[in-house]
């Protein structure tokens, strides 16, 4: 048995590997060990790994970080602290490969970590471009670092492609979020309902939003133009879920107690949904809104319009059901009704699946199971011509 470490280190980044640990839990040959961080140990991000624990899974090695501030240096210093834990649990659990998925900053150190070590690193989801964020830098960071790549669409391959990446290192097998979607199936607005306390039966929206972390205005300014354009369509009830631990994240934490608690019975905030029960929100709302990857990846995989506000997605893939809109309080309002309009989510669902067939994680395990580690760490650089 080869043994993989499966690094997980938010709420959205678990969700996403949940169907790989599934398939690798079942392989013959390899061993999944699960390494959690970030704010999965945070009481003030909502301590989430009681749900990988509700899922029947432990942690083979956990990372405590103080997440103290929001600021740059707080953010480096737990990048730190992430680097040194994770090379501690790489050596202790006797890895062969670490799995890790996305852009954000404990997954770089993460990723830095295995360097010094000679283990492979294996990448989901790379080959995405964030233009408002700092992720993007990050994810095409933790690429080179890479030695395998598992890609959610064929143009995300082809930009690995062009980053110097050997070709038979390189696989497109579609998004994990739409096996997880398909395992699921129909979500209602009971079940959301018993979720939220809130009455949706007439319809709801979806919202999160995070801090542009290379956005020209501040995250206080982010969050006030964001919460001023829902205010102009509020004419259904609203679930919101907290953002990530970002650069700025507080300010806009902030200004969401004070909208919810100005409206108690038409917003309902919470910390964490958990992975399962985000996706029967997702597919049971009117509209995904905000600026969060779930709004292009997931919403058009579940036939859920989105709002895509601002920069922070610039870049991505999106399909016609996601409506992309300025960080403008009268253009957030517009593409929110656009959105509710009569007859946008039955056009959201007879769209083409835009990210794969649901057999992503299938697919992983597959390879890995045909892959030779040895010396997989030692990457060849492919020029273009």
């Amino acid at each position: 048995m080869r043994r993989i470490g499966v690094f997980t280190g938010t709420r959205a980044e678990y969700g996403l590997l949940r169907p790989v640990l599934t398939v690798l839990e079942a392989s013959s040959s390899l061993e999944p060990r699960l390494i959690v961080g970030g704010t999965h140990l945070s009481a003030r991000h909502g301590a989430t790994l009681s749900e990988i624990e509700a899922d029947g899974r432990g942690a083979d090695a956990r990372i405590h970080l103080s997440i103290a501030g929001d600021d740059g240096v707080s953010v480096a210093a737990d990048m730190a602290a992430t680097l040194a834990g994770a090379a501690t649990a790489y050596a202790e659990l006797g890895l062969d490969a670490v799995l890790m998925l996305g852009d954000r900053t404990e997954v770089l150190a993460a990723a830095a970590a295995a360097v010094p070590l000679g283990l492979p690193i294996l990448h989901l989801e790379g080959g995405h471009r964030t233009a408002g964020a700092v992720d993007d830098a990050i994810r095409h960071a933790v690429t080179k670092l890479a030695a395998l790549h598992f890609t959610a669409a064929e143009p995300y391959r082809q930009r690995i492609l062009q980053m110097g990446e050997a070709p038979e290192r390189v696989f497109t097998v579609g998004s994990t979020a739409v096996d997880t979607l398909k395992a699921l199936g129909e979500a209602r607005a009971g079940d959301i309902e018993a979720l939220a306390g809130l009455d949706v039966s007439g319809g709801f929206l979806l919202a999160t939003f995070h801090p542009e972390t290379l956005g020209e205005r501040s995250p206080a300014d982010q969050i006030a133009m964001f919460l001023d354009g829902l205010s102009e369509a509020l004419d259904r009830p609203v679930l919101i879920t907290r953002p990530n631990a970002d650069a700025g994240s507080a300010a806009v934490r902030a200004a969401l107690d004070a909208f919810a608690a100005e409206r108690p019975r038409q917003i309902r905030l919470v910390e964490s949904l958990g992975a399962v029960n985000y996706l029967k929100a997702l597919i049971a709302c009117d509209a995904v809104v905000g600026n969060s990857s779930s709004g292009v990846i997931e919403a058009p995989a579940a036939g859920t319009p989105s709002v895509n506000v601002g920069a922070r997605q610039e870049g991505r893939l999106k399909p016609p059901s996601v409506i992309d809109c300025a960080l403008e309080p009268l253009a957030i309002a517009h593409a929110i009704r656009r959105a509710t309009a009569p007859g946008a989510k039955a056009a959201a669902r007879s769209q083409a699946p835009p990210f794969g067939d649901g057999r992503a994680g299938r697919r992983i395990v597959e390879i890995l199971e045909q892959t030779d580690f040895g010396g997989l760490a030692r990457k060849p650089f492919v020029d273009r011509p």
